[in-house]
């Protein structure tokens, strides 16, 4: 006669107490992704309040000048032509940004894809170095490369973006200097990572400032930015999100009557 065997239920190999901790690590990770959502959507709402505030300024005065101009009085020409070179310098503010906004959006969308080419590092910056101190705008700066003549190194970059963030950090450094002071491109490698860094000799930026000037809906004061070079406030916006869409990182050193050094690390290829 067969003899009945009893047999313990199988036990999984995963316990309720290794089940419940990655429950609880799961919400808390989607937690943390839901505030970052919150944060990203509150941060776009009040930058386009800004803009929104922003393009309302110049319309006004345009509408003001059309009006006067349009309003059948006696006009002089001095007032005639102080009226159009209104009208014409606010409509370039109003172009900037909003070229502005439509490519800090662009940049920021990542289904759209950048143009990423292998290049060697070294001829590249040396290139961009030796294009830009011929503008003017640099005529009054001691413009320097620091740049080992050994470096060897490639990135992958999509080099028109890149210029554009070159563009920006060298032109706050001139905005934001005295005449006659250094502007510096630093470049360095190790084995993983390049390290690009913009130099000045310049005002400076507070220290409360720094973990904000990146974000879309900061300016750091009037003085320091009494409008940039394209007007429209977002120029270190789009260079966060330019260097974040080639999977590296920024970061701005400042004390306040010395300068300011814009720090940006690549992934070397």
């Amino acid at each position: 006669m067969s003899k009945n065997t009893f047999q313990s239920p199988s036990i999984e190999s995963e316990t309720i107490e290794t089940l419940s901790a990655k429950l609880l690590a799961t919400t808390a990770e989607l937690a943390t992704a839901n505030k970052k959502l919150m944060q990203v959507q509150k941060e776009r709402e009040e930058m386009l309040s800004n803009i929104s505030h922003d393009l309302r300024a110049p319309i006004t005065a345009i509408r003001s000048a059309v009006d006067y101009l349009t309003s059948g009085q006696n006009i002089s020409m001095e007032d005639y032509k102080s009226s159009v070179e209104l009208i014409d310098r606010r409509t370039r503010n109003l172009e900037h940004l909003i070229q502005d906004m439509y490519y800090l959006f662009c940049v920021e969308d990542t289904s759209k894809e950048l143009q990423f080419e292998k290049i060697d590092a070294a001829p590249f910056f040396e290139t961009y170095f030796y294009d830009t101190i011929i503008d003017s705008r640099y005529d009054t700066h001691e413009m320097i490369l620091d740049m080992p003549e050994d470096l060897d190194c490639t990135i992958s970059i999509d080099t028109q973006k890149m210029v554009r963030v070159l563009d920006n950090l060298f032109t706050n450094a001139a905005k934001y200097s005295p005449e006659d002071s250094a502007i510096t491109l630093q470049v360095s490698a190790t084995n993983t990572e390049l390290t690009c860094a913009v130099i000045d000799t310049g005002f400076g930026i507070p220290a409360e400032a720094l973990e904000n000037i990146f974000k879309r809906t900061y300016t750091v004061s009037s003085a320091r930015t009494p409008g940039s070079a394209t007007g429209s406030g977002l120029g270190l916006s789009i260079v966060k999100a330019i260097v974040e869409r080639h999977d590296g990182t920024i970061r701005c050193e400042s004390e306040e009557g010395k300068g300011s050094r814009f720090v940006i690390t690549l992934p070397v290829k």
